[in-house]
């Protein structure tokens, strides 16, 4: 499924939206990849394009899918394109992404495992993976 980033946003605060939602992340020179397992030996996997710069253009394309992993040691996958799903997904992208600021003064650290966050984000992150109120 194809979508687009919604305002112009620094490439380090997307990797930032993407971390707190669960991703994992993995930039290269033009695109940066988030992973987040899903049950079954599956997982999303969301491409953004950056064309290589700091700041992530409006519109610059989101391509989400889910990755069918089948054990297969050349890591050959079927993949899930379409379904309501991967909509709410890319739902929350584009809304995590509309709620990053254009600056890098709203972030924080997880004191229990690290993660870097939304520092609006945090209160959320301990309830869901930490069970702590």
């Amino acid at each position: 499924m194809l979508g687009h980033v919604p305002r112009k946003v620094r490439r380090h605060s997307l990797e930032t939206a993407l971390r707190s939602m669960g991703y994992r992340t993995r930039g290269e020179t033009f695109e940066v990849h988030g992973y987040r397992e899903l049950r079954g030996q599956r997982r999303f996997h969301a491409k953004v394009e950056t064309f290589g710069e700091d700041m992530v253009p409006k519109a610059a394309q989101i391509d989400l899918h889910i990755d069918k992993m089948n054990g297969d040691a050349l890591g050959r996958h079927g993949y899930e394109v379409e379904g309501e799903v991967i909509q709410d997904e890319m739902d929350r992208i584009v809304q995590t992404i509309l709620e990053a600021r254009s600056t890098d003064t709203n972030r924080t650290t997880c004191p229990h495992c690290g993660k870097e966050l939304f520092a609006d984000h945090l209160e959320n992150h301990l309830k869901i993976e930490h069970r702590r109120h």
